[in-house]
């Protein structure tokens, strides 16, 4: 099936809520649509009349669709978010543009292959080269990566605190909590805890502990907190899949928390909400990372220790205390 390369941009409203649900929305197999690749998001410096920042982002899919028909499909997703075409180069709520069509060279009223304006263009091409680095431009022979190498970046920031994820089954977006999720991390967390720590706690008191720890309240609490930093993953039905928290305080951090539904489990849904963890650490300076863990928790103890947490003492009778030093 053809591959397509196709560029997405938001300057209006909730641009990564609108960016993330576009995303999702391309992710159709049974209509012909299948995401191969999903980049970074970027914010950028908006070209045309004063209007705010951009996020763009790219995306690779294999499709069973011609060309127009596709470019159809796209419009009908800016029509749903109230894309305005009242000005050239305006601000937008979603723009997705097609920037290649496989190898295809083709002009017609609606649609011109490849994207006329991508080889210079340096906010679509940065997350272009994640997704697709070894295409090549069907007219002057350069790869992606080449195209890259000779447009100005100025001015377009990586987006640090989201990103989504590609998985067979469908996109997964690793994004901050919001008071929205209270109810579903409740019930997410109440799965978690008892699939952890059956056996090892009394089903009481996981019921107990999830009520207080993941009542609103309290975690209204925690995102507000100074120092604190709290992810979820949101799987392609829009249900919470896991979690992550940490609460950086000058050089040092605490990992309070990191959780994956036990269905996803083994598919390094964890290791990626760590890797959101571990860079923000990094920006902050960050040198040691401690957590702690029920000494009975064998499970969580091979993971931690897997991924480079060692064990520095007892935190109390029951748990074990680890650090995660982070080199500079």
């Amino acid at each position: 099936m053809p591959q397509v390369g196709i560029s997405l941009g938001s300057n209006l409203g909730e641009r990564l809520s609108i960016l993330s649900a576009a995303v999702r929305s391309l992710h159709r197999p049974q209509a012909g649509l299948k995401l191969l690749g999903i980049s970074a998001w970027y914010e950028t410096e908006p070209i045309g009349p004063p209007q705010p920042n951009y996020i763009n982002g790219c995306i690779l899919l294999e499709t069973t669709l011609p060309p127009e028909r596709l470019l159809h499909a796209l419009q009908r997703r800016e029509n749903y978010w109230q894309r305005q075409r009242r000005e050239r180069w305006g601000p937008r709520t979603l723009d997705l543009d097609i920037l290649f069509y496989d190898e295809a060279v083709a002009s017609t009223e609606e649609l011109t292959l490849p994207h006329p304006r991508m080889a210079e263009r340096g906010f679509v091409l940065v997350p272009l080269v994640e997704v697709a680095p070894n295409w090549r431009h069907p007219l002057d022979g350069r790869t992606a990566q080449q195209l890259l190498s000779s447009v100005t970046i100025q001015g377009i920031q990586l987006w640090q605190d989201r990103r989504m994820l590609l998985h067979e089954i469908g996109p997964i977006d690793l994004r901050p909590l919001v008071p929205a999720d209270f109810g579903k991390l409740h019930t997410l967390a109440l799965r978690c805890w008892l699939a952890t720590y059956q056996g090892l706690l009394s089903e009481s008191y996981i019921q107990d502990f999830v009520e207080h720890a993941y009542h609103p309240i309290t975690l209204e609490q925690a995102l507000t907190r100074a120092g604190s930093a709290f992810w979820v993953a949101q799987d392609s039905t829009g249900e919470l899949i896991g979690f992550a928290q940490v609460i950086i305080e000058q050089r040092s951090a605490l990992l309070v928390r990191l959780y994956v539904a036990p269905e996803w489990q083994g598919h390094r849904l964890g290791w990626n909400l760590w890797q959101m963890v571990l860079a923000k650490m990094c920006r902050a300076k960050v040198t040691t990372c401690t957590l702690t863990v029920l000494q009975t928790n064998r499970r969580a103890i091979q993971y931690y220790e897997r991924i480079g947490f060692k064990q520095i003492g007892l935190a109390d009778g029951e748990r074990y205390e680890y650090k995660y030093t982070i080199n500079p």
